[in-house]
């Protein structure tokens, strides 16, 4: 009997070394993240794996530092992390690789990290695209307010960045740029304050997926609803409500089911294949002569005028969005 035991348990443990644990760092608690989490579990249906995902009740770096080092105390095969500070996550990204855990952002990204891949918006892109349609909407005149999350996450300061590109050279002037730290109610207070502050403001430009809906619903109960342009980011449900009432003129529809299944997939090869065959496997693009692995998970450009079709084709994608 005790050599029965003793095989049972030698099979055992072979079956519980051979299951593989991936983590996800997201960013806060948002309708955005919890797609992402959807990707996610999806991805860890498919291929068996155990996903655990984690986000902070807002924004808040400490909070994904201790989950990232939870997860490497735990041996995870592979964490995936879109981290509020890309400096500040450095140390530990550094820590996971060398306890040989391979570790990709998402989202947003942490380049001189380490990580392997990152994979996501191309955020400046993105925001040079919401510059140029609030360069139309406003024939190229007139004042307005940036509404964000985060003056140091590398998503918001290239999306930032993108949209002070495009409309450069034009007589549109920002007034202010808001930092709410990823607190939706605060998003919404701000917003009231720079339209009490500023009334002949003529746009808000939204960094974060609540800052479209904060500021529409700012927007909406001032009765201004069309006069004030408002560009912003993202497709959630209350979004897309506002897109269909003609509050929000466009919104950059990114894709954060394919960042949370992309993510899993990634390093369920890295953890099988290894990481060098896997980034084999990647488009790569070089930096200042450095070779670097992104998956751009691309932008859908949403208007009321196109709405019908972008609900039409995620439907047909297997990712039907109500409202």
């Amino acid at each position: 009997m005790r050599k029965l035991l003793a095989v049972l348990l030698t099979v055992v443990l072979a079956v519980v070394s051979l299951a593989m644990t991936i983590g996800v760092i997201g960013k806060s608690v948002h309708p955005y993240w919890s797609q992402v989490e959807q990707g996610v579990k999806a991805a860890g249906k498919a291929l068996g794996v155990d996903t655990r995902f984690f986000v902070p009740q807002k924004e808040d770096i400490n909070a994904q530092l201790q989950m990232l080092e939870s997860f490497i105390a735990q041996r995870f095969d592979g964490i995936a992390i879109a981290p509020s500070d890309p400096t500040a996550v450095m140390p530990t990204i550094k820590k996971a690789l060398e306890a040989g855990i391979p570790v990709i952002t998402l989202d947003t990204d942490s380049p001189e990290s380490g990580r392997y891949v990152y994979i996501g918006t191309d955020n400046y892109q993105a925001g040079y695209s919401a510059g140029l349609i609030m360069r139309e909407l406003l024939n190229g005149r007139g004042k307005i307010v940036i509404g964000t999350g985060s003056l140091t996450a590398m998503n918001s300061l290239q999306r930032i960045q993108g949209f002070k590109d495009a409309i450069a050279g034009t007589e549109i002037q920002i007034l202010d740029t808001l930092n709410d730290e990823e607190d939706g109610a605060r998003a919404v207070s701000l917003a009231e304050s720079a339209l009490n502050a500023h009334p002949d403001l003529d746009a808000f430009f939204g960094v974060y997926a609540y800052n479209g809906p904060s500021q529409a619903l700012v927007v909406k109960n001032a009765g201004k609803a069309g006069k004030i342009k408002i560009v912003c980011f993202d497709t959630t449900t209350d979004i897309l409500q506002y897109v269909k009432e003609g509050v929000i003129q466009a919104t950059m529809g990114q894709r954060p089911y394919m960042m949370g299944y992309l993510s899993v997939v990634t390093l369920y090869l890295m953890s099988k294949t290894g990481v060098q065959n896997t980034l084999a496997m990647l488009p790569k693009i070089e930096v200042e002569g450095i070779t670097d692995y992104v998956i751009d998970t691309g932008v859908d450009i949403v208007t009321p005028q196109n709405l019908s079709d972008y609900l039409e084709t995620m439907e047909k994608l297997g990712i039907p969005i109500k409202f």
